[in-house]
């Protein structure tokens, strides 16, 4: 298990300044096992820089700054490691993700797994929030993998991703050797990944689910989730990718439910 570590690595996706930056980082450091940690960033700040040398982290300089769709490709693309997971710079990971991560690993049948993720709860200021309208809706969507952990057909792969995103986007840990060379759409800001889990969705391989919540992913005001949701950019992806999985008015329906959902939900 131990040598494991050295087939994983954490792709830290600094942007600006982040207050949580050294709590991520710290998180990252403190795995039952150990990863190699990297920061890539398009916009270096002198607080990465700061914490990079502190914690005797190599740091990596995105020169062609394209958007967020570009920073998440050039950190996913150079990192050398067979497994990487892209950290969101706000988030924490509790110490036994890489550990349950790579056990489920040990499992799948085929070591064709496409990418491994795992549950998770919102954090805000201080305390976690565990129930919500958002991750019951996820929980019903995840049934599937509830029931086989490790699911590898194209129509329940796809039967996750119908009808919301309820895959957490920090928590996932890609398969490299599996996916390939691999680049997230610029046509998004937010929903990148439920575009990208989609994509991946039509691979030969698995989804492989940890149940056990790994993740606490950070919500307040400042971040681009809760900025994306007040100005309505969150809603405006969603219609595009239902839009892709039903006809116009079911896609309509469901974006408007979502977006209720988020607005009932945000961070005020």
């Amino acid at each position: 298990m131990r040598g494991k570590c050295k087939l994983h690595s954490f792709a830290v996706l600094a942007y600006q300044e982040s207050p949580y930056l050294e709590e991520c980082i710290l998180s990252l450091i403190n795995q039952t096992i150990k990863s190699r940690v990297v920061i890539y960033t398009s916009t270096p700040s002198q607080n990465t820089i700061n914490l990079s040398e502190k914690y005797e982290i190599r740091l990596v300089i995105n020169q062609d700054h394209q958007g967020i769709a570009s920073d998440w490709g050039f950190a996913y693309n150079n990192c050398e490691s067979e497994y990487v997971t892209l950290v969101h710079q706000d988030d924490i990971y509790l110490p036994r993700y890489n550990e349950l991560c790579f056990l489920a690993i040990d499992k799948t049948k085929n070591g064709d797994s496409l990418m491994i993720f795992t549950g998770y709860n919102d954090l805000i200021g201080e305390n976690e929030r565990i129930f919500n309208i958002n991750l019951i809706i996820k929980k019903f969507l995840l049934l599937p993998c509830m029931i086989k952990s490790d699911i590898r057909s194209r129509f329940l792969k796809r039967a996750v991703l119908s009808f919301g995103n309820p895959i957490p986007c920090p928590s996932v840990m890609y398969h490299k050797s599996q996916v390939g060379v691999f680049n997230f759409s610029k046509t998004f800001s937010c929903n990148m990944d439920w575009d990208a889990w989609l994509r991946l969705s039509e691979k030969q391989g698995s989804f492989v689910f940890v149940k056990n919540k790994l993740l606490l992913h950070r919500i307040y005001k400042e971040s681009q989730t809760s900025q994306q949701i007040d100005n309505y950019g969150r809603r405006d992806e969603d219609l595009l990718i239902f839009k892709r999985l039903w006809p116009e008015p079911m896609a309509r329906l469901f974006s408007a439910l979502y977006s209720l959902c988020y607005r009932m939900n945000n961070v005020k």
